[in-house]
Order: C-alpha cells, then sequence, then structure tokens
C-alpha cells in the first residue's frame, strides 16, 4: 500500500501544466525547393514546434485564430477519455470551428505515453501546414534508448488545399482523382540530415502526417525493431521496412554502427510504385506481426456493424465516398452540441443527428465489431477517435458470413488501419468511453468526399457526465453563423427540415450516362488543364458488385 501510495506521488510530482501560445497566421515558406507557397504557421514559425509531453501532464493550448478563415485541432491518438469529448476538435462533429480573428483554449490532460500528432480537423486544413507532432513520454518505459528522434512524413503541394479541394470536389472531376502532390517531405523538408552517435541506440518516431500518400521507410545498413504502433507498445518486432499510411505512427530502436566513417540514407517512398526494387535480403514489415506488449484475447462481439465503402457518382453530380450507399454530410449543428441540448428522450434516436451523418449508437461497454468491405480500387487508412482497435482479420475480396477467418491470439492494436483496395478488415472495440467520436477515411481528400460515420457511446449517460459544454463552445457557432443547439437542423425534436440531406449515388446507369454525357460536354477543355492526362482510369461500376450480407 504504501508503494502504491509513492508511486502515485510520484506521478503527481512529475505531472506538469504545459501551457502553449498558438497564434496562428500565414507565413510564405519553400518547403521543397521547388516553389514558394503560403502555409499556415504558429508564432510566425514553420515548421512548428513537436508537442513534447510526460504522461499524465495537462496539456493547454491557447489558440488565437488570426487567419481569413475558421478552424479546429484535433490531438490524434489522444482518447480524450477524462470527460473531455469537446476538446477533441473535430469539426462539426465535437465543435463549431473557431471563427477568423477569435480565440479559443483546448485544455485536457494527457494520459496516454506514445507518438500521436495534433493537426487541424476542419476539411483538408492541415495539408496547408497546421499539423505538429506530439510525443508522450513515461518514466516508466518498458524499453531502452540512448536517444530519442522525431521523423515526420508528409507530402507537399504547390496549390492551397481549397483550390485542390475545389478541383476535387467538382462537376468536372468525374472520376474523382485525388490531387498529386509536387512532393515528399522528411521533418518538412526534402534533404533532412539527422545525425546519430556511434554505437548508441536510438527510438526513431516515425508520424506521417500526409494527406494521401503512404511511406515505405527503411535504412540503409540496419535493421529496425518495432516497438510502438499508434501509441500501442508493442513486443519488439524486428524488420527491415516499416509502411506507414496517413495517420499512423510507428516507432522503432535503432542501434548504431561503431564508426562514422560512412553516411547511410533513410529512405521515405510515398508508395509501393516509387519502388523500382526491393533491395536483396530486405524483411517487409506487417503489422499483422506485430502484437501488443501486453497481451489481450480477442474481444468477444456483442453487435456486428457493417460499412460497405466505395466511390460513386451521387445525385449532385460529384464522385462522393460512401459508407453503405450514403456519403457523410456535416450536420448544422455539432454532434455533441446536439447530444447535449436535444430533447432528452431523443438523445437516443440516431435521427436527431442528421439524416447523413452516417450515426451508430453504442450501449456502454458494448463490443463492437466493425466489418468494412472496400469495393474502391483505392486504399483507404481509416482512424477511430476515441478508442484503440482491436484488428481481428483482414484480407481480399469481399466478407460475408461464409468468410473464414482464424482469430488471432494477441491481435494487433492501434487507431488506424488500412483497408486494402477491393479487400476487408475485421475491427473489434469496447464502446467504454462515453461520447462522440468521429470514424473516416484519413485519406484527406475523402473526408469532405463524404467517406466518414459518427459513434456516439452511452449518449444518456455522456449527458449527465458532462453536464454542460462551456458556453464557448456555443458561443464559437453563433460567432460563425451556425445554429448552436438542438438537432442536426437547429430545430427541436425531428424536425429536420434544412439538414444536409438528399445527396445519394446514382443508381440507373441511364441517368448516369446522361450526367456523364453532360458534364464532360461542358468540362472537356478545363480537364486538360489540370487533370494529368497520363492518370490512369477508374473501371467502370460493375453494377452486379458483391454486397455485404447483413
Amino acid at each position: 500500500m504504501k508503494l502504491l501510495l509513492l508511486l502515485l506521488f510520484l506521478y503527481a510530482v512529475t505531472a506538469k501544466r504545459v501551457e502553449l501560445d498558438w497564434n496562428l497566421k500565414y507565413k510564405n515558406v519553400n518547403a521543397d525547393g521547388l516553389f514558394e507557397r503560403r502555409v499556415i504557421s504558429i508564432n510566425d514559425q514553420w515548421p512548428p514546434l513537436p508537442v513534447e509531453l510526460n504522461v499524465n501532464d495537462i496539456l493547454v493550448i491557447h489558440l488565437q485564430n488570426n487567419l481569413n478563415e475558421v478552424t479546429v485541432i484535433h490531438a490524434h491518438g489522444i482518447n480524450q477519455n477524462n470527460g473531455t469529448n469537446h476538446m477533441d476538435g473535430a469539426g462539426m462533429v465535437t465543435q463549431c470551428p473557431i471563427p477568423a480573428n477569435h480565440n479559443f483554449t483546448y485544455e485536457f490532460p494527457v494520459t496516454q505515453a506514445g507518438t500521436f500528432w495534433i493537426h487541424s480537423h476542419y476539411k483538408v486544413q492541415y495539408m496547408d501546414g497546421l499539423r505538429v507532432p506530439l510525443v508522450v513520454r513515461d518514466i516508466h518505459e518498458p524499453f531502452h534508448w540512448d536517444e530519442d528522434q522525431i521523423i515526420s512524413l508528409s507530402d507537399w503541394y504547390h496549390q492551397d488545399s481549397y483550390t485542390n479541394l475545389e478541383q476535387y470536389m467538382n462537376h468536372d472531376n468525374i472520376e474523382g482523382v485525388e490531387p498529386i502532390p509536387q512532393s515528399g517531405l522528411i521533418n518538412d523538408h526534402v534533404n533532412s540530415t539527422i545525425s546519430f552517435k556511434p554505437n548508441k541506440t536510438y527510438r526513431l518516431r516515425f508520424v506521417n502526417m500526409a494527406g494521401i500518400a503512404t511511406f515505405n521507410v527503411y535504412l540503409d545498413g540496419h535493421d529496425m525493431q518495432v516497438i510502438e504502433v499508434d501509441g500501442i507498445p508493442t513486443q519488439p518486432t524486428r524488420t527491415g521496412l516499416i509502411y506507414l499510411a496517413a495517420g499512423q505512427r510507428v516507432s522503432v530502436l535503432v542501434k548504431t554502427k561503431s564508426t562514422t566513417d560512412l553516411n547511410y540514407i533513410l529512405h521515405a517512398n510515398m508508395n509501393p510504385a516509387m519502388f523500382d526494387y526491393i533491395p536483396d535480403g530486405l524483411k517487409l514489415s506487417n503489422d499483422a506481426n506485430i502484437f501488443p506488449l501486453k497481451a489481450s484475447p480477442p474481444l468477444v462481439a456483442d453487435r456486428q456493424i457493417n460499412m460497405t465503402v466505395d466511390f460513386m457518382e451521387n445525385t449532385d453530380g460529384l464522385n462522393h465516398g460512401v459508407i453503405n450507399d450514403i456519403p457523410y454530410l456535416s450536420p448544422l449543428v455539432p454532434s455533441l452540441n446536439t447530444l447535449m441540448t436535444i430533447e432528452e428522450n431523443l438523445v437516443n434516436d440516431t435521427r436527431v443527428y442528421g439524416p447523413q451523418s452516417q450515426t451508430i449508437i453504442a450501449d456502454l461497454d458494448q463490443v463492437l465489431e466493425i466489418v468494412i468491405n472496400n469495393l474502391d480500387d483505392g486504399p483507404h487508412p481509416f482512424h477511430l477517435h476515441g478508442h484503440s482497435f482491436q484488428v481481428i482479420a483482414r484480407g481480399d475480396g469481399v466478407y460475408s458470413k461464409d468468410t473464414v477467418i482464424v482469430e488471432p491470439i494477441n491481435p494487433t492494436v492501434r487507431d488506424t488501419i488500412v483497408v486494402t483496395p477491393e479487400g476487408y478488415v475485421v475491427l473489434r472495440f469496447r464502446a467504454n468511453n462515453p461520447g462522440v467520436w468521429f470514424f473516416h477515411c484519413h485519406v484527406d481528400w475523402h473526408l469532405p468526399a463524404g467517406l466518414a460515420a459518427t459513434f456516439i457511446t452511452a449518449p444518456k449517460l455522456a449527458r449527465q457526465q458532462f453536464e454542460a459544454l462551456p458556453d464557448i463552445m456555443y458561443d464559437i457557432c453563433t460567432l460563425s453563423g451556425l445554429p448552436a443547439k438542438g438537432n442536426a437542423a437547429g430545430k427541436k425534436g425531428l424536425d429536420l427540415e434544412g439538414a444536409p440531406d438528399g445527396v445519394r449515388p446514382i443508381k440507373n446507369p441511364l441517368i448516369l450516362g446522361c450526367i456523364i454525357a453532360t458534364l464532360v460536354g461542358i468540362s472537356t477543355i478545363i480537364w486538360h488543364v489540370w487533370v494529368d492526362p497520363t492518370s490512369s482510369q477508374h473501371e467502370e461500376e460493375d453494377e452486379d458488385q458483391k454486397r455485404l450480407l447483413e
């Protein structure tokens, strides 16, 4: 008992309140040496400094928005499981955006150790540079190293993100071709140098802060030992190459050579097509073979949620990402505000959160099994707010009730998972964190395209525990010209007139053909101005695609 009290005392002594003043303003930089463009800086500095904490610290960010646009920030991977759901920073999910020339303070305890990052969570804004690594250290780390290095990976566009978004979500872009980055960056530079001392063990914390790019990383002449994925300590796993999709983080240990006679190249290739060959003897990493350090058996599912993912033309003439034939559209009122202000007898009614908010309500401690079937021909890294999940299965084709899987004894646990093209994953997590939690593809272009859903855990309990949101959570809505309370339309009860709705896939091929013909007819010249004419065309949709068995 005395030892326990001593440990608690030591935690209390080491924990501290870390306050940061972030003044967001524009700055011109030339990150890749090819083109100068405007970015969002923090305190007139870009790239911004990483945020470094100790576990149990309280992080306070006083944010001053001196931009001419709205913003929010999200601590990616931090579960906000201390009654701080309103600090999650997901735009129009847990808060309205912060208007231009206004302040907002984020404050929450950080009770998880590991590698995370903080980024804008409004449309595609973080690709304009509003992103920064977040490292949380623990004095009781299970591994030993001599020095610690943070290595960020990102893609880089010469156009600002909203210009690219206008071109992507555009009637001229019927195929839904994503903007292609002009460069890839390591630590926000194209020619980064990382200094190593001989005979030392380094912890390298890789953070993929890209908008779309997946990176394959290896270090010439050195093996790596994986010890963490997405904030979860793992059993040490030796590998020659690691794979990081957008939003994912991996920590490795590297033992340096005994001499300094040679320099070694750290390769971070932006996609598999860049690998002209695989170096001899290079062992490829697969997180299916990386197991949590703290072993736990597969959770037993109480309920299965089926999600069939695809991209297709919709009734608004745009190419949307859809889950079960519905693209996500943001409600007019943040879902958390709705939870806190709607009539209490409706708090468990998914309809009040919006017809296209893709809301799933879970009971407290219910184990949800999420089956994602990706019918699209591209990969999708899905990220869950507020939780980590077990990876139970993954494979090619469509998962159905007839699919045979072998459950792992100690499943991989992480918060961001790649669903391969025309493949599936099966995930499980315990809904033990009351509140509103976003689930979305972390290819940043795909979020405004609609590839997202909303999980709400124990709404009545969350409402009781949170008691009331701070006034600022309603004030910023009013300042942004948005309704602050009520259902998804800002009204009472089930009166949802005005809530975003009515965008659905076009199932009739005759109607689809007419729309395509019209759009192509009026946009051929513009199309060839901005779309790479060598880009591969998506295959025609197969009307008889297999659907997930319900």
